[in-house]
């Protein structure tokens, strides 16, 4: 039995076929089949029942998947720990945030990093809505800042990081803003909204606080959405953070959208389970969990009521 099948076997258990986890992982379906092959033959059971159209685990196979998982966990620790033993430090650190998510105390964190590991190389990336858990999918990233929308919480280790409030806001003298009430579904839907897009390649969410039935203009950052309400082209939802100095001097001004289901955001410290983590991005993992204890707040989520917009699909309003 190797590491190998293990890791094999536990892929296509996950991802319900050989294919999908010979892509997963990188290696040809053949290879793929024949590591699974020879960890059943070498076991001399059935760990999928390959009548049905997905790879189903045998009743066997869903025992041995809890056992397996537990030494693929183990030992990835393990290997983390002998890098931490050697003081071998990781080259590349990559970090990838929701584009909502405030960056001062990221800055100050990535700061404290550097200083301890000045030969390693951040890579920080902005990601929306699925888009985080696309790259800690893709082991595009080590470390990920971001909502729990298209993550599988099971297979990673997670900690609450900030909860951002989002208000929906127009320039000072567009004419929502001069509305000086709560605005009706009917007039907001007769002005863009701008969105963002997600970053997710190819998997579905839901959207954020996007009115449906209304004009939409969509952007891919948080920096380019402010620049379109302030230009007078629309209105929409922006971090609190983003908006207050804008709002505060009277540049922008907060709506009243009864149709917002959302009124906050929930951000999480995420890794992956099943990879080792270097010094470097062990040292970051911490100093992040430490930081959403200090300064995060328990979620406080507001329930959509009828009337409000149904959600559609991979934009965050």
């Amino acid at each position: 039995m190797t590491y190998d099948q293990l890791v094999a076997f536990l892929a296509v258990a996950a991802e319900g076929s050989f294919t999908a986890a010979s892509a997963a992982l990188h290696k040809s379906q053949p290879a793929v089949s024949k590591l699974v092959k020879n960890l059943e033959e070498e076991l001399g059971l059935a760990l999928f029942d390959r009548a049905q159209y997905r790879a189903t685990l045998t009743a066997a196979g869903r025992l041995f998947s809890e056992r397996a998982a537990a030494v693929i966990e183990s030992t990835e620790a393990l290997k983390s720990f002998g890098m931490q033993l050697a003081g071998g430090v990781e080259p590349i650190v990559r970090l990838a945030v929701e584009a909502v998510t405030p960056l001062a105390p990221v800055m100050e964190i990535l700061r404290a990093v550097e200083h301890q590991y000045p030969s390693v190389r951040i890579e920080l990336s902005t990601e929306r809505l699925a888009g985080a858990a696309d790259a800690l999918r893709e082991d595009r990233a080590d470390i990920a800042i971001a909502t729990l929308i298209g993550m599988d919480a099971a297979r990673l280790d997670v900690a609450r990081f900030r909860r951002v409030r989002i208000v929906p806001v127009a320039r000072g003298d567009h004419a929502l803003a001069q509305r000086g009430a709560r605005v009706p579904a009917r007039m907001l839907r007769a002005h863009a909204q701008i969105v963002l897009r997600d970053s997710a390649h190819g998997h579905d969410s839901p959207t954020i606080n996007v009115l449906e039935g209304g004009h939409r203009w969509s952007v891919t950052d948080i920096a380019a959405k402010k620049e379109v309400i302030l230009a007078g082209m629309g209105w929409g939802g922006l971090p609190e953070h983003v908006v207050a100095e804008s709002i505060a001097s009277g540049e922008l001004i907060a709506l009243d959208v009864p149709e917002f289901a959302t009124d906050a955001m929930e951000l999480f410290v995420l890794r992956r389970r099943d990879r080792p983590h270097g010094v470097a991005a062990s040292a970051l993992w911490e100093r992040l969990v430490q930081s959403g204890s200090e300064g995060g707040k328990p979620a406080v989520r507001r329930t959509p009521k009828k009337g409000r917009a149904r959600r559609t699909r991979r934009h965050i309003g």
